[in-house]
């Protein structure tokens, strides 16, 4: 198997899945199937990245099953190798607010056990600038400061987006007052981006969790909020998959998490309506079909309502998908 020979007959093809920032091709060679993982495009990054993702599986792979399995990590070009695994995306067959089959949930369950119990010393070196482990103040303060970046950033149009459809100059300002509350808790590996399209269901019903390029060492509570964010999940899988993570946590990761997972969930609310205006915008600018669109549109209205109350005092209204596609016209098109 010639790794760089595997990149570049994957490069020449169309399709694969492609996510935010990587592209994942299958290449056979050698009677065997592999995926081979490179960037997509020059996407704008929205979210913290703290290590290489292929040292990341390199390292928690006597620890996390459940993890791809990492063949080769190329660099210049910059791309990786992971052995093929025959499944389906939970998305496809389970989409967001229908019930999660048993399966999932417990492989989910058992994805909190292992990252929990990953020894620190396993990981990859933590850079000296992130906050020291159990500061967790410090560390929403990093989840928040990169929302204000977010914001700030764009062009003049995205700036005129923003405030037409009512996101304060500091979205976070709230949410940072609040942050000083948050308990210490030791630091774990976090995968930070678990949700239905990261996850192949084999017919085995066993599930590979994928794309770790966003992998934190952080707060475990966060992870459980995350997750739960990005799910959509029914009010039952819900409660099975937080009284999972309770079981798995060890007592002194439950300090206060409670009332700190509600505060990530409302992170989440925020970061989701800031970055979602970029690309839900971006979309609908791009989207010719007129019901379409308004769907769009409407998914963004819901974004920016579950945000308001965790930005705004006051009588703060979100905007109709009506004034989201009047704003996006002005500003985008």
């Amino acid at each position: 198997m010639d790794p760089v020979a595997l990149y570049e007959e994957a490069r020449a093809r169309e399709g694969g899945q492609s996510g935010h920032y990587n592209r994942n091709v299958r290449v056979d060679a050698d009677g065997a199937s592999f995926v081979v993982r490179m960037r997509s495009g020059t996407a704008e990054t929205m979210d913290l990245v703290l290590w290489p993702e292929a040292d990341v599986l390199a390292a928690i792979a006597p620890y996390v099953p459940s993890s791809p399995r990492l063949v080769h990590a190329g660099t210049a070009p910059d791309f990786q190798v992971h052995g093929f695994v025959e499944g389906r995306r939970v998305d496809d067959i389970h989409p967001d607010g229908k019930p999660l089959p048993e399966a999932v949930l417990d492989a989910v369950g058992g994805l909190f056990t292992d990252l929990l119990r990953v020894p620190p010393a396993a990981l990859p070196p933590v850079p000296g600038h992130w906050p020291r482990d159990g500061d967790t103040t410090a560390f929403a303060g990093r989840l928040l400061d990169l929302v204000r970046t977010i914001r700030h950033r764009g062009d003049t149009a995205t700036a005129g987006l923003y405030e037409a459809l009512g996101v304060p100059d500091d979205p976070c300002a709230l949410l940072r007052t609040r942050a000083a509350t948050l308990a210490e808790r030791p630091f774990r590996l976090l995968h930070a981006d678990i949700h239905r399209k990261n996850m192949l269901l084999t017919a085995q019903d066993r599930v590979v969790f994928l794309d770790w390029e966003l992998a934190l060492w952080g707060d475990p509570v966060y992870d459980l909020a995350d997750h739960l964010h990005k799910m959509s999940c029914t009010p039952a899988d819900h409660a099975t998959i937080t009284a999972a993570w309770h079981r798995a946590a060890p007592p002194e990761c439950r300090e206060g998490w409670r009332d700190d997972l509600a505060y990530y969930l409302a992170y989440e609310a925020v970061k989701s309506a800031v970055v979602d205006t970029v690309r839900w915008g971006r979309r609908i600018a791009a989207e010719p079909a007129a019901a379409a669109q308004l769907v769009l549109a409407q998914e963004l209205s819901h974004k920016l309502t579950a945000a308001v109350p965790h930005w705004a005092t006051g009588s703060a209204l979100p905007p109709t998908p009506q004034e989201v596609q009047s704003a996006v016209a002005h500003w985008l098109t």
